[in-house]
């Protein structure tokens, strides 16, 4: 749970940074962060229209509406800090192919709750490959391999 917790926090003090680096507020880049202000109050609305539209995917995706490759470095860092801080428990998760560890890992890799399981699968199909270097870098890259190949 400790480790969980620090992993949490190294996500609010990266994804601060990323918020900051983008010019956007905590609702992030998308149609909401071109509509609503940064800080005026209306982040709620920011991230519903966001949602709404999938004008954050589209814009991660290709870099449009205030969306740049400087927040998915610092995201990459938050990742990897995730699986080094976590490794042998999330290789216990994915071995089994659920589990807190896998789904916090999921959610980082931007899989939505509704899809942690595929993200679980995709883990415990390969956890021979990702984990068998008993290495946290190698399981990084292993992971990131596998996501952009899903």
């Amino acid at each position: 749970m400790k480790k969980i917790l620090l992993s949490a926090g190294l996500l609010g003090l990266f994804g601060a940074a990323a918020y900051a680096a983008g010019g956007y507020g905590s609702a992030g880049c998308g149609l909401g962060s071109l509509v609503f202000q940064k800080n005026d109050g209306t982040q709620i609305l920011a991230a519903t229209t966001n949602g709404t539209f999938g004008s954050q995917t589209f814009g991660i995706t290709f870099g449009t509406s205030n969306c740049n490759a400087q927040g998915m470095i610092k995201v990459s860092m938050v990742r990897q800090s995730f699986i080094e801080a976590n490794y042998k428990d999330l290789s216990r998760d994915a071995a089994k192919g659920s589990g807190e560890y896998v789904n916090s890992l999921a959610r980082l890799y931007g899989y939505s709750q509704k899809d942690e399981a595929v993200f679980a699968q995709l883990l415990q199909k390969n956890h021979s490959a990702v984990f068998a270097a008993n290495d946290a870098g190698k399981a990084f890259e292993a992971i990131n391999r596998l996501v952009a190949g899903a």
